[in-house]
């Protein structure tokens, strides 16, 4: 009597789960005192933030001179937002009014959003929004600080000025310049001294020109149109009208477009009525190289690289010259090993510009990074001072480099180190040791990252507990072994428990996957030991497996 009564309860409590609709997972943030060993902390109080506004102006055109000078951003009214891995808002904060003690929050991924705003349609004149945004990790215990963010444009900023010999001939009460992107669009009349900016509707968009113009004493109105492809956020799109003089002695109307401080200079170079792009000399942008090696293929450490006190004997020196002076020199690390990416974010930031004086040189020297690039034609980053570090974390580290001379002129390099039997699939638990066991406590998360860089063929998971047993389960639909892709008598009450099914799965070289919710359901049935053990197989065969352990108490 006594093992039905528990069969009633078990399938009751399941069922009730299974059978709901599929909740998103609960945000849990703040002091609350039965989830303490699951808590970690975000320091904001020490938070640095500036404005990186735009300060070039090489326009020879007095009528947008005004239009082109610093303007003063107030960062103190900016909103500082903390929002967890499913994008939903946690906290928020004006930048003036951040909170001196850390803020409690649950392990895990969390992403710190700084904005001055948003605008009001998607183009307006004199209205620039500045944002920037950092992702930190939360690890239960641990205290998690943010020091200094950059913010810079989020929109796309537009000019348009007129060159002296260009204002002589046309009739200014007729001539206009219209800029859309989209929908949105902003008209130029021939004086505009403001600024237009756009909102960045995709990472690359497109801006449409029409110029409408007419000579003096003349009544027919000449109408020019072209595109300016691939701009973005951040980017200030400098349009000169000018006169174009060919080498026959005839002259047409052409548009010259610079781009200034995120990226290369664009130039357009019009015959007659028609505009066409005009891209900078390759030959003059600045070279990234690995002597003796191609950077486009993943370069694999080895134990034998190393001698028997495990130093280093071999040499990663990537060398950037320049023909003019350099100016930045962004490092992007990022990794298949979040233990990696973690490691390396505790000594400096995932993404850096080295030339910025963000970085002390005390570390910049401690990795390999060079200390006296910036204004430099030419020097080396010897990834080698990394090489312990890099041979820790079995994975493909990754590092961008991506570098700015003094001329706008920029070239971009990923160098890809594998370490160990990377080429099998990967399993993390996030904020926590997926090879201990753990006690589960309210609010607890089981939140796992699953890669697989040659994509997954099968994921399996059995459920090995002395109180979820095959007959009990198979009574809500589920078993105590089941594939999230070959199983599809199962996936109805996976989903609802928010498991990915099916395409959601297979081919996929990352994925999420959350045992949360089912967390909650083991809590219902009181104490026991419940594992679940996940194995990974990718196309090639390749398999790993790891167990979640947890006590419930």
């Amino acid at each position: 009597m006594k093992t039905f009564t528990k069969f009633l309860s078990l399938t009751a409590i399941l069922a009730m789960v299974l059978c709901s609709c599929n909740k998103d997972n609960p945000t849990y943030v703040g002091n609350d005192p039965e989830g303490k060993e699951n808590m970690g902390y975000l320091a904001l109080g020490g938070l640095n933030a500036s404005v990186m506004v735009e300060t070039e102006n090489s326009d020879s055109s007095e009528n947008v001179a005004d239009a082109l000078a610093t303007r003063a951003v107030d960062i103190n009214t900016f909103n500082v937002v903390i929002t967890d891995a499913t994008g939903a808002k946690v906290e928020e904060y004006l930048y003036s009014e951040l909170p001196a003690e850390p803020i409690a929050l649950y392990a895990g991924t969390y992403t710190v959003s700084l904005s001055s705003g948003s605008m009001t349609a998607g183009a307006a004149f004199e209205e620039p929004i500045y944002a920037a945004e950092k992702e930190v990790v939360i690890t239960r215990k641990q205290t998690t600080t943010v020091s200094d963010i950059v913010c810079k444009l989020a929109n796309i900023k537009v000019t348009v000025a007129y060159s002296a010999d260009i204002l002589e001939q046309l009739d200014t009460d007729y001539s206009t310049m219209n800029v859309a992107l989209g929908d949105s669009a902003l008209t130029y009349v021939i004086d505009e001294a403001r600024a237009g900016y756009f909102e960045a509707v995709a990472q690359e968009n497109t801006l449409d020109l029409t110029f409408t113009c007419r000579y003096k004493n003349s009544d027919k109105d000449i109408i020019m149109t072209n595109k300016i492809e691939k701009v973005k956020a951040a980017q200030w799109r400098k349009i000169n009208v000018v006169i174009q003089h060919a080498s026959d002695g005839t002259a047409t109307i052409g548009i010259v477009c610079d781009t200034w401080t995120y990226d290369e200079e664009v130039t357009f170079d019009t015959s007659v009525m028609l505009m066409e792009e005009v891209l900078v000399d390759d030959t003059d942008l600045p070279e990234i190289v690995w002597e003796g090696h191609d950077l486009a293929e993943t370069f694999e450490l080895t134990d034998e690289m190393f001698d028997a006190d495990g130093n280093f004997t071999s040499s990663i020196n990537i060398d950037i010259t320049a023909k003019s002076a350099i100016q930045s020199i962004v490092v992007k690390a990022s990794s298949d090993n979040a233990d990696f990416t973690t490691a390396y974010s505790e000594i400096m930031p995932l993404e850096a510009d080295i030339c910025s004086g963000d970085v002390s040189n005390a570390i910049l020297k401690m990795m390999g990074y060079p200390t006296d690039a910036k204004s430099a034609t030419s020097t080396r980053i010897k990834f080698a001072s990394q090489a312990d570090m890099l041979k820790s974390y079995e994975g493909t580290h990754s590092f961008e480099i991506t570098v700015t001379d003094a001329n706008g002129g920029k070239s971009v390099a990923t160098l890809s180190i594998q370490y160990g039997q990377n080429v099998a699939p990967r399993i993390v638990w996030v904020g926590y040791n997926i090879d201990e066991q753990q006690t589960y406590v309210a609010g607890m998360t089981c939140e796992l990252t699953i890669t697989a860089p040659l994509a997954i063929a099968d994921l399996s998971v059995e459920i090995i507990s002395a109180t979820l047993t095959p007959e009990e389960l198979s009574g809500v639909g589920l078993s105590s072994k089941f594939s999230l892709i070959n199983d599809t008598q199962y996936f109805g009450s996976l989903k609802n428990l928010g498991f990915p099914v099916g395409d959601e799965v297979v081919g996929k070289t990352e994925l999420q996957l959350s045992i949360t919710n089912f967390l909650s359901v083991l809590n219902m049935l009181g104490a026991g030991e419940h594992s679940f053990q996940i194995t990974v197989v990718d196309t090639e065969g390749n398999a790993t497996t790891k167990t979640v352990m947890m006590r419930f108490v």
